[in-house]
């Protein structure tokens, strides 16, 4: 498989994991704050930028965070790299490089994907129209993933689409635990108000695991178990440890994979070592953890370009 198909597919594959996570986080957020009393507009909606990493890209245009501002820069914005219209472009860019190695029918579904949100952009978005738009791209990306699974020859092609689904997954997981203490934060006590709690069931919900929580933690939401269910659970797809372990499954069928596949195990043991007990109570300390491992997501994504796929080039 040529390198450069290879990184082509790699980031289709991550940006439609991240086009899916992105449309489901702002139609639960905005849920969510509806349940919160007294929040004020910048505080209630800046931790949707941040959660997404965007803050220093946002307050570049933006001197407030309101829910207008916020939810056009996540989704139509072409100054925001995340934006759910520019992943769009960058989807149809690495279609076209790389068409030859998907079924035409799942080409197809990935164009009406790119289609349906540029047209839907362009007619513009209301507040009433939009959960219906990010329901239905929600809907859309997950007929992709079924056909990736039931029409994709689970070859190379397959398993760079894999690992890409499983960092941008991680990755979002650890930025929904991380939302600022500027909204909910725990008191000095360790104990949570049903409003703070709100924000956990608000985590599960963002990640499409609440039903999940109910059946294997069987306790009430609350920070410990949420936060050791997202991120050490073997079986749920959202959680960190599965996605590391399926990362490193697929990195096994690669040669020269050992930098990568280190970089995995260092945070597998981050995990293994994680003090979720006082993650759930020290709002600093959980920060602290989860932005090492979102810095280690990211290396291990650099250990995978290194390897496999072709250097930039020079400007001429």
């Amino acid at each position: 498989m040529l390198s450069r198909v290879a990184e082509n597919v790699y980031w289709l594959s991550r940006y439609l994991e991240r086009i899916e996570n992105t449309a489901r986080l702002i139609k639960i957020y905005g849920r969510s704050l509806m349940d919160l009393p007294d929040v004020e507009e910048h505080e209630g909606w800046m931790p949707l930028i941040s959660i997404s990493g965007l803050d220093a890209v946002y307050l570049e245009h933006f001197n407030h965070a309101s829910e207008a501002d916020v939810i056009s820069f996540l989704i139509a914005d072409t100054r925001n790299p995340g934006s759910l219209l520019n992943a769009a472009t960058a989807i149809k860019t690495n279609l076209r490089s790389s068409r030859d190695i998907f079924p035409k029918r799942m080409y197809e579904k990935i164009s009406t994907l790119v289609r349906f949100i540029r047209n839907v952009v362009d007619r513009g978005i209301t507040t009433t129209s939009r959960d219906a738009f990010l329901d239905a791209i929600e809907r859309q990306v997950l007929e992709i993933s079924g056909a990736v699974h039931g029409s994709l020859r689970h070859d190379q092609a397959y398993k760079f689409m894999r690992m890409a689904s499983y960092i941008e997954r991680a990755d979002m997981t650890s930025r929904v635990l991380d939302v600022p203490s500027s909204v909910l934060s725990s008191n000095p006590t360790g104990q949570f108000s049903p409003f703070e709690n709100r924000h956990w069931t608000g985590a599960l919900q963002s990640l499409s695991a609440m039903q999940m929580y109910r059946r294997h933690v069987r306790q009430p939401v609350n920070a410990e178990g949420c936060l050791n269910f997202l991120l050490n659970d073997e079986q749920l797809p959202g959680a960190c440890r599965f996605c590391l372990v399926r990362l490193d499954r697929c990195l096994q069928h690669f040669k020269y994979s050992d930098a990568a596949r280190a970089e995995v195990d260092q945070l597998l043991a981050r995990l293994t070592g994680a003090d979720v007990p006082t993650l759930a109570t020290d709002s600093a300390a959980r920060h602290d953890f989860l932005d090492r491992l979102q810095l280690g997501l990211l290396a291990t994504g650099d250990a995978i370009a290194e390897t496999y796929f072709p250097p930039a080039q020079e400007p001429a």
